[in-house]
């Protein structure tokens, strides 16, 4: 049964728990994995977000999305500026931490100023990855409980 903002909110006692306690074994993982920088996470999500959308991820698996060969179709670009409106974070700002992500070889930058993610970052950012799996797995249990607690 899919999840509407209705069934959240009338079972948030049930799922709401799960929400916080996953949520914040997600975000340690993270801010480990980033060097205790969360914007530097949400940087290269938000260019990721970019590399990759959901309408390409759709049919995709866990071993797909790993691939480093993945191809890149309908890639939107995404520059500095376009980062620091959509996150809200200063450009100055945002231009030093992909300046920080392009040395750790996460992200590249071509000739225009265009960002993408790098197979690097696909692949030692698996820690974060399994996490983010992790935390999505606990929130589908969670609606499970209660969709069975619904139908009894």
């Amino acid at each position: 049964m899919p999840f509407s903002y209705e069934k959240i909110t009338t079972h948030f006692g049930h799922i709401f728990p799960t929400h916080v306690k996953e949520l914040c074994e997600l975000l340690i993982v993270l801010r480990k994995q980033f060097f205790g920088d969360l914007d530097l996470m949400l940087i290269l999500a938000i260019i990721g977000s970019r590399a990759l959308p959901a309408r390409q991820t759709t049919a995709m698996t866990y071993q797909e999305f790993q691939a480093s060969d993945k191809p890149a179709t309908n890639v939107q670009p995404i520059n500095i500026q376009s980062v620091a409106e959509c996150s809200g974070i200063a450009r100055e700002t945002v231009r030093r931490k992909v300046n920080k992500l392009e040395q750790l070889g996460y992200v590249h930058r071509d000739a225009q100023g265009m960002l993408k993610i790098t197979a690097k970052a696909t692949t030692e950012l698996t820690v974060s990855t399994e996490a983010s799996v992790q935390y999505l797995v606990a929130l589908s249990a969670s609606g499970i409980a209660f969709n069975k607690k619904e139908s009894e």
